[in-house]
């Protein structure tokens, strides 16, 4: 959005909340404000937010309202929580502990280049099977939790709440990072000039 689809929006909110008048009157500074926090948000997007908040509430929708309804539109779809962990489940019926007994499976270790260095584990054929069968963040969890011990743990209960507590955080963060946006970099950038000038003019001034 640009500051003259900003100058619109709030024409919009001011119509459909009539009782708030302060998009009627606002001054440049509000504008400029509001146009910069929503600069990564297309207008349409922005304009449809807008108007499923009359149906929600009586009060005008705030930035971080506007954001979060307007990158919900265009988010991927994502598996939930039970989804994710039948394919890991899947997954570990196939290539799990019953599997890797079967086949006689033991990780192939090379020894170290040097005297003290650790030995390397070389992916095996399970394993390599094992990730081509699953979606990549389903595998990326699975590593992040150790998908050995995961594999050949003999509490599918524990590590069934385990793996549905670390989804629902990494989609918790993967949804704040969608809202957050292209404003989260861009406020970072200013905060890192900000204490850069301050610290250039202690030092000058030292």
């Amino acid at each position: 959005m640009n500051k003259k689809e900003t100058v619109e929006l709030f024409g919009l909110i001011a119509a459909l909340f009539p009782r708030d008048d302060k998009f009627i009157k606002c001054d440049g500074l509000m504008r400029d404000a509001w146009a910069e926090m929503l600069a990564d948000i297309p207008f349409d997007h922005a304009k449809a937010a807008v108007k499923a908040a009359v149906a929600t509430s009586t009060f005008p929708p705030s930035i971080a309202e506007i954001r979060e309804y307007a990158t919900r539109i265009n988010a991927p779809k994502r598996l939930t929580a039970d989804e994710a962990w039948g394919i890991a489940c899947e997954v570990m019926r196939s290539y799990g502990l019953n599997t890797v007994l079967k086949e006689g499976y033991v990780p192939v270790k090379e020894p170290p280049a040097r005297f003290g260095d650790p030995i390397r584990v070389r992916p095996s054929c399970t394993e390599y099977e094992a990730k081509r069968h699953c979606p990549p963040e389903v595998w990326a969890m699975l590593q992040r939790m150790g998908y050995r011990d995961v594999f050949m743990s003999d509490n599918p209960d524990v590590v069934r709440g385990q793996f549905m507590r670390a989804w629902q955080n990494h989609d918790k963060e993967a949804k704040e990072r969608r809202v957050i946006g292209g404003v989260l970099p861009e406020f970072v950038r200013m905060l890192s000039e900000t204490m850069g000038g301050g610290l250039l003019d202690e030092g000058g001034n030292a």
